[in-house]
């Protein structure tokens, strides 16, 4: 409805009373028109949140903007997911760091062998320790 119309305070005349049925209509449909709008918009809105989780993207507001420029339909989830890909290559900065566990060389020292003296045990067991937690470090990918 139009805001004159939301503006009644009881006991006083309706704006729309006094317009004719198709007017009536006209008025009705320009207010559907509106909702339509901002429900299509919400729909695209919302869309465009499940992507930015899904592709760990930190604004959405930045996704949405490079999707526009690029004509790229904001109805459309894989459109959007594929487009976030690229963007991420291009604009690592707006997308959450991809941190996985474990160094980069993914081999671990074998630990000490049994024979030999109590100080390489020692030695040994600490190289493992260190081996171990630079294993389970986390590291940016």
């Amino acid at each position: 409805m139009s805001e004159e119309a939301e503006n009644i305070v009881p006991g006083q005349e309706s704006v729309t009373e006094n317009l004719s049925p198709e007017e009536k209509l006209a008025e009705l449909e320009k207010a559907y028109a509106g909702l339509q709008q901002q429900y299509e918009e919400l729909k695209s809105r919302n869309i465009l949140e499940k992507i930015s989780i899904e592709t760990g993207c930190t604004d959405p507001e930045y996704l949405r903007f490079c999707a526009a420029r690029k004509n790229i339909d904001l109805n459309d989830p894989e459109a959007l997911r594929e487009f976030a890909g690229q963007l991420a290559a291009v604009s690592p900065g707006c997308f959450k760091a991809r941190i996985t566990p474990g160094s980069s060389a993914g081999t671990a020292l074998q630990p000490a062998s049994a024979a030999g003296s109590a100080a390489e045990d020692i030695h040994g067991d600490r190289i493992n320790r260190i081996a171990l937690s630079i294993d389970h470090a986390p590291e940016a990918v």
